[in-house]
């Protein structure tokens, strides 16, 4: 029994059902989510509201600190939640990159029957141009989200020492006291959003024969690598040990790499030294030697196994998204513990940091399985 399903067990009586994961719930799209919408069109990636968002969280650096701790507690709340937010706006940017450049590919492929014709000149003529506007608001939002990251880090620092003259101590211990009451905050809202998940969120309906684990035990009866016929297509069965190595070795690259300052977060990049969110977690499953396709949206999309999130294992990748799952602008490795390695932003870099690094409002109820 995994961790996750221990933590939920003997919590679940105690906590209510968490408001982020409740609305999703209630009207709960289908366990695999179309994101065909995303990969056939990225309208999304030329959506202003991405820049206002960032602009939103930019103008809270301007609040002036107040009088009493309990109000400076609150504004330090605020600029937490607005850097979350812009770090959530530049990244779904970034994302829409990835998907019109796959957009953009597809199209050529898929019009080059039809070279010399008007319509492929069309055909491919729009999805580039698509591309470059989402190439182009990126550029934006990354350099808004650079200002606000900057400028409410400063304004958080300089609540902090007012916080500290207020209760009559020091900095550093001020920044203590918030990030333990920050920790227990974000422990209880993991914890209530994993009973919700447990108790109210629909199991993901799979094809059994299409189970990473399935496949192994498959493999494991012929002890070799073999091919099942399943609805029409062929699918490699893996060797008996092969899916447990191999998430074992991508787990170990993904942990190596974030605790190697060498290695960067960059938009669009998916390596050797520079990698974006599914950039990296595409090498660190072809480390394992599983191929996984470029955008997080994607990579969801192949997963042959959806679970809930309070059902994950190590290896499991977890998804982020601002629309219920239309789309997803943030994967991340699941590496266990409550934890998770991903390349996170150009400022945090590729890091190992709990699974609610950012709140639970926008990790979306299902992980991916391979």
């Amino acid at each position: 029994m995994s961790i996750l399903k221990h933590m939920v067990i003997a919590t679940s009586t105690a906590l209510v059902a968490s408001s982020v994961l409740a609305s999703a719930a209630t009207a709960a799209p289908a366990p695999t989510p179309s994101v065909a919408s995303t990969e056939t069109s990225i309208d999304s990636a030329i959506n202003p509201k991405l820049i206002e968002n960032i602009t939103a969280s930019l103008a809270v650096a301007s609040i002036s600190p107040a009088k009493s701790a309990k109000s400076l507690d609150s504004e330090i709340a605020r600029i937490d939640i607005a850097l979350q937010n812009a770090e959530a706006a530049a990244l779904e940017a970034a994302g829409n990159v990835v998907v019109a450049g796959e957009v953009a590919a597809q199209a050529k492929t898929d019009t080059a029957s039809l070279s010399g014709t008007s319509l492929s000149k069309f055909a491919t003529s729009s999805a580039e141009l698509d591309r470059q506007k989402a190439t182009e608001l990126s550029a934006s939002a990354q350099s808004l989200y650079s200002q606000a990251d900057k400028q409410l880090t400063a304004k958080r620092t300089e609540l902090i020492a007012a916080s500290a003259k207020a209760h009559n101590t020091s900095v550093a211990v001020e920044t203590a006291r918030l990030q333990k009451e920050s920790e227990s905050r974000g422990e209880a809202e993991l914890m209530a959003a994993l009973a919700e998940s447990e108790s109210t969120v629909p199991d993901p309906v799979n094809d059994p024969r299409l189970d990473p684990e399935t496949l192994d035990k498959a493999a494991m009866s012929t002890g070799a690598l073999g091919a099942a016929s399943i609805a029409g297509s062929t699918v490699k069965l893996p060797t008996a040990i092969s899916r447990a190595k191999r998430i074992d070795t991508s787990i170990k690259w993904a942990k190596k790499v974030a605790g190697n300052n060498k290695y960067k977060y960059r938009y669009g990049a998916r390596g050797p030294m520079y990698f974006d969110c599914s950039g990296f977690t595409g090498k660190a499953f072809s480390t394992g030697g599983k191929k996984l396709q470029r955008s997080s949206g994607s990579q969801y999309k192949a997963a042959p196994k959806k679970v809930k999130l309070s059902k994950m294992q190590k290896g499991d990748l977890v998804f982020w998204s601002s629309n219920s799952g239309r789309s997803f602008y943030h994967v991340a490795i699941y590496i266990g513990g409550g934890k998770i390695a991903h390349a996170r932003n150009p400022s945090a870099g590729i890091s190992v940091n709990n699974l609610n690094y950012a709140g639970m409002r926008n990790i979306y109820k299902y992980a991916g399985r391979y």
